[in-house]
């Protein structure tokens, strides 16, 4: 896990809860750290607002993907290449 997201995990936390997020991932599928991406479960009151807020936090480029979007194979896959937040 990148040393910015581990420094922020109380943060990243918060502001998920805040967006509506029960669980999010980071996922090290992005070989560059100038881009982030992070696997979610829960409603997001606004997808793009959160992911804006988590660029501001990070201070990188951040990609969402929403669990419950992808076919349930492809989940379970992703989800074992996944660190917890």
């Amino acid at each position: 896990m990148p040393a910015v997201v581990a420094q922020r995990r109380r943060a990243i936390r918060a502001l998920a809860g805040r967006h509506g997020v029960a669980t999010m991932r980071w996922w090290p599928a992005a070989a560059d750290l100038d881009r982030m991406d992070f696997l979610v479960e829960g409603g997001q009151s606004s997808p793009a607002r959160f992911r804006a807020d988590l660029e501001r936090l990070l201070g990188c480029r951040v990609a969402i993907y929403p669990a419950e979007l992808l076919p349930a194979e492809a989940r379970a896959r992703i989800w074992a290449e996944t660190v917890g937040i």
